[in-house]
């Protein structure tokens, strides 16, 4: 799964042990000096109330499923897509390692009731609807699938299967079975940087291939197993009957819901999240 900022996909995946990066006090590392200015008694400029405003980074899951949430938002106000950006961001993939698994299922529980919301108020046709609320329900069931190394803090979520545009659904990606049947050969293939060598690899396992159609096969199932148990992906939700017909009851049952006994523990985050959710979309009236 990778991540995209604004237009463009960024090449870290949410996959990584590379330690976040940190900010370092001490020298200058040999830079020149500058005079400087003392402003501790000038007052600080206090800017406006809404200058400073967070965007959602967008992930990319596979070209099948990107591709079809933006010709879902094609034609919807830009804050109805930030605002289902906020879900997937702060919801179903938040970055905060500090939240418990309670505080996660609830946070999925909440962005697929959100995810509700938006259909109701954006999504006019039935068909469409649906095909949001199922590919919503989908990316909840990756959500589902995180690991976190305790050893590195690293986290993981299970890989939606890929194929190009274009592709035919019988599409396998060769790289792939290479990994899985011939793990050497990879390892050799992904150490390499010389391109030419790693073509020529890529193509003697193809050629392998010829001969193990129970390699294609059997993987194609696994593929299409691994999606039906996403797409199936049991969440029970707690906001389930919250009312998405209207913008008032939606908030005041959420935040209602928030305050039970089940919920207690993490009640203002919820509602902070719910918050921040509602002024995205507010904009759109604004």
């Amino acid at each position: 799964m990778h991540i995209q900022s604004n237009t463009r996909y960024l090449t870290p995946q949410l996959s990584t042990n590379q330690a976040a990066p940190k900010m370092v006090t001490g020298p200058r590392l040999g830079l020149p000096e500058h005079d400087t200015v003392d402003l501790r008694s000038h007052q600080a400029r206090e800017l406006p109330a809404g200058v400073i405003e967070h965007h959602s980074v967008q992930f990319f899951f596979s070209t099948e499923i990107n591709e079809r949430l933006d010709k879902l938002f094609a034609d919807k106000p830009p804050e109805a897509r930030k605002a289902f950006d906020h879900i997937l961001e702060q919801n179903f993939f938040n970055s905060q390692s500090t939240y418990t698994e309670e505080e996660r299922a609830a946070l999925v529980e909440a962005g697929l009731t959100q995810g509700k919301y938006l259909a109701e108020q954006f999504m006019t046709d039935d068909e469409n609807a649906a095909e949001f609320l199922d590919t919503l329900h989908l990316l909840a069931g990756v959500a589902k699938t995180r690991k976190a190394d305790p050893a590195t803090g690293s986290v993981s979520y299970v890989e939606l299967p890929q194929k190009p545009h274009g592709a035919p659904n019988d599409y396998v990606n060769p790289s792939k079975l290479m990994e899985r049947y011939d793990p050497e050969a990879y390892k050799k293939m992904q150490a390499t940087t010389n391109q030419t060598e790693k073509v020529s690899m890529l193509i003697q396992f193809v050629k392998k291939l010829q001969h193990r159609p129970d390699w294609i096969s059997q993987y194609r199932n696994e593929q299409a197993t691994l999606l039906s148990d996403l797409k199936n992906t049991k969440i029970a939700n707690r906001f389930e009957n919250v009312n998405t017909k209207d913008a008032t009851e939606f908030v005041h049952q959420m935040n209602t819901l928030t305050e039970n006994a089940s919920f207690s523990a993490f009640t203002p985050m919820l509602q902070t999240n719910l918050a921040s959710f509602m002024k995205i979309l507010a904009k759109k009236t604004s």
